[in-house]
């Protein structure tokens, strides 16, 4: 569901009054702790993860030994668009399942995930979680029907050092799409390098071109997903600005068939000064492409005219099986809370952690959009900030903005669909001087429209 972030807030407001309100049906965690109640965790990590998995296995212990008389079960199963429908009708999901954002609406409307509104007022999460994020697991009267545990929005990623060669100043990145395209252009020219870049293959084409086309206002899908509504203004807007820094400003380079690893691997290099991506990508570049992390620098996504940012948000939610009993579901949003949330709310659990991840050489923590609160991803931040490993001061541009920026949730049906429509035609306006996007954008709607239509 694509809504803005005052229609995302005043939906979660419903819900979190709603919480506050009502006194919860549901038992509590020490309510069910003397009763039998048996649940199974998935994603738990496969054995080739040893770190990944000895960690998980610490926490699950710990978590047992906390309820003695739970049973509490393990499963390596997790998402998998080619799997999930089978084991859906199935029945064979675990009790604690993770999907992505993208899941969450047609999940609702089929009734085939939990409400957990009840559960989750027993706790004090309803009001320590990300509105902007809760929204996405929340229904139009603000029922909640999942946990965002892991999120991301997208931005601009920069390179700092190439930023200071060309005489710019890595501080302070650009905020307009002109300024991008100014910096990109100076980038190109004193140092030879690509000023910017775009993804344009695996599907990536077409989820960069989205979040750029909703900086400029636009969408991809009416709010129910029955109807294309990209073949606007603001798409086009967004593909010309790429035809012109590629064919007037010549400051995107010569390879116009680019994944994410083939972009992070040439940003890491310091062949490119910008590209549109999640703050995460951070990890990859620096640890995988050995990317100096001094060199990495991130703000929000830049806008039309300078005011707030507009972005498209993209993450993980934890949902319960729609079978589960009460007790089944205050049991799995306290292993939920536990093992995904309680490093943001426990200062303890936070510095235990950051200390695991330093000792993999692992990034401990990258800022960008939390499924916590503003206020208590920021007191996050002052826990472990003598541990952590990441340059947050680096990220200072997209912290200082983040808070002011709409959030938008990907195309609620058929996004990959969709994705996949507009990679052909991102790639023809950089290849082709002379393609039209007019006619590029209305044949991919059509063929959308044609999905959406089933």
């Amino acid at each position: 569901m694509k809504l803005a972030s005052k229609a995302l807030a005043a939906v979660t407001a419903v819900g979190l009054l709603s919480l506050a309100a009502c006194a919860p049906s549901a038992p509590t965690a020490e309510d069910i702790d003397q009763q039998k109640v048996t649940i199974t965790i998935g994603n738990q990590p496969p054995a080739s993860q040893e770190a990944e998995l000895a960690y998980f296995n610490e926490k699950l212990d710990a978590f047992k030994s906390a309820h003695p008389k739970w049973t509490i079960k393990t499963s390596e199963a997790t998402w998998d668009p080619e799997t999930f429908a089978a084991q859906l009708a199935g029945g064979n999901l675990p009790t604690v399942f993770g999907v992505p954002f993208t899941e969450m609406s047609g999940l609702i409307q089929r009734g085939q995930v939990a409400d957990i509104t009840d559960a989750l007022a027993t706790t004090s999460l309803s009001s320590e979680l990300n509105a902007s994020t809760l929204a996405i697991a929340q229904d139009a009267k603000g029922q909640v029907y999942g946990i965002p545990t892991d999120a991301y929005s997208l931005g601009l990623a920069y390179n700092r050092a190439l930023f200071e060669q060309a005489g710019l100043d890595a501080d302070n990145p650009p905020t307009t799409w002109d300024e991008v395209r100014a910096a990109a252009k100076t980038i190109a020219d004193k140092t030879g390098k690509t000023g910017f870049s775009q993804l344009t293959k695996d599907n990536q084409g077409g989820w960069i071109i989205a979040a750029q086309s909703y900086s400029r206002g636009g969408t991809m899908e009416n709010e129910d997903g029955t109807e294309v509504t990209f073949d606007s203004d603001a798409t086009k807007d967004s593909l010309q600005y790429l035809h012109d820094l590629r064919w007037e400003d010549d400051s995107m380079g010569s390879n116009f068939l680019l994944g994410a690893a083939d972009l992070a691997q040439q940003f890491a290099a310091g062949e490119v000064g910008m590209f549109v991506i999640q703050s995460l990508a951070y990890q990859p570049i620096v640890e995988v492409f050995g990317m100096p992390s001094a060199d990495f620098g991130f703000t929000t996504l830049p806008t039309v005219d300078g005011g707030d940012s507009v972005t498209l948000s993209g993450g993980n939610v934890e949902i319960v099986n729609a079978k589960a009993t009460e007790a089944e579901k205050v049991a799995a949003v306290e292993w939920i809370d536990y093992y995904k949330l309680e490093k943001y709310r426990s200062e303890d659990a936070a510095l235990e952690d950051a200390n695991l991840k330093v000792s993999q050489n692992t990034a401990v923590a990258i800022p960008g959009l939390s499924p916590v609160s503003d206020k208590q991803f920021e007191t996050y931040l002052g826990w472990i900030k003598d541990v952590n490993n990441v340059p947050t001061s680096n990220f200072q541009p997209y912290l200082d903005r983040a808070p002011k920026q709409t959030v938008l949730a990907e195309p609620a049906s058929n996004s990959q669909e969709l994705y996949a429509a507009l990679d052909p035609v991102v790639q023809a306006v950089l290849t082709d001087k002379n393609a039209d996007i007019d006619s590029l954008v209305a044949e991919a709607a059509k063929a959308v429209q044609a999905k959406l239509g089933r």
